[in-house]
């Protein structure tokens, strides 16, 4: 057992990029010069980062059967770690990020006027929801989101889109427009990657009903393609309607190139290559959108 493989248990890279949604999230309401927001962000972060911490883990606890036969390396079923000790942390992960939420709500008692805290209360709440439904039977679906294809799909595609407008609500800005729309496109994206990871899994999801398992693999390919022409759009539809500067849109280039180089991919069925542009088109979405706010003045 060594601390890289608690490091890869959770997806670590994975859990860095979707915390650092939390001040791009922020950054596109506020310019965060202000040391109250600048906490408020932090804390944001780190609830963040221990529930995605915690979920991935425990994902990986309920899913060894499978992960035998589709990802013998990662740490559980290659037994760097145990079940027991893998669940442990995912827990103490989950406790990290309730007592981030508590902080969260005790600064913005002592820091801002009103509940603006209400909306993260809310977004971390459905989070929850979210989770318990994606993973466990009877809480309250029957079977779980995870084994109902297409559900499962979108309901970790909320999460993870949801980070966006989390940030948001950490300075209080949780119903302005810009995050919702960046958020419906990492959604429409991340749905498209997850579609694609289904029909790459295919061989071990014995215990679930995918999508690729109820319209076959290449129909599978074909609507995950269409997913990520609604990511297309919506990477360029804050600059068409002026949120944010129309010459920045320049910046969405190297995300939509590699969308455009998913196509040929999920024609001749790379799974594998299909997914990396998909989860680079969301990183790099991302980056653009940020890059189009810091720069606005020059454009």
């Amino acid at each position: 057992m060594a601390a890289a493989d608690y490091w890869r248990l959770p997806r670590g890279m994975n859990v860095v990029m979707g915390t650092l949604a939390v001040p791009a999230g922020a950054l596109f309401v506020s310019d965060l010069s202000d040391t109250g927001a600048q906490y408020a962000v932090l804390l944001h972060a780190l609830s963040v980062a221990g529930f995605m911490a915690g979920w991935n883990t425990l994902n990986d606890v309920n899913d060894l059967d499978a992960d035998r036969i589709n990802r013998p390396e990662r740490p559980i079923p290659s037994d760097s770690i145990t079940q027991d000790a893998a669940r442990r942390y995912g827990l103490l992960m989950m406790c990290i990020s309730v007592a981030a939420l508590v902080g969260i709500i005790i600064h913005a008692e002592r820091t801002f006027d009103g509940l603006v805290w209400w909306d993260s209360i809310v977004i971390w709440l459905l989070a929850l929801f979210l989770f318990t439904s994606y993973e466990y039977d009877g809480l309250p679906f029957t079977p779980c989101l995870k084994r109902q294809g297409f559900k499962g799909n979108l309901a970790i595609s909320v999460l993870v889109s949801v980070l966006l407008v989390f940030g948001a609500a950490a300075v209080g800005e949780g119903l302005e427009p810009l995050p919702w729309v960046v958020a419906l496109a990492a959604l429409s994206i991340n749905t498209a990657r997850e579609i694609v990871k289904d029909v790459q899994d295919l061989a071990g999801d014995a215990d679930r009903t995918t999508l690729p398992m109820h319209i076959g693999p290449q129909q599978a390919r074909t609507f995950a393609w269409g997913c990520s022409l609604a990511g297309m759009i919506l990477l360029v539809l804050p600059y068409g309607v002026e949120m944010l500067p129309k010459g920045a849109v320049i910046l969405q280039l190297p995300a939509l190139i590699s969308l455009i180089l998913a196509k040929p991919k999920l024609v001749n069925g790379e799974d594998a290559r299909a997914s990396l542009n998909l989860k680079g088109a969301l990183f790099l979405g991302l980056l653009g959108f940020i890059a189009s706010v810091l720069l606005s003045d020059f454009f």
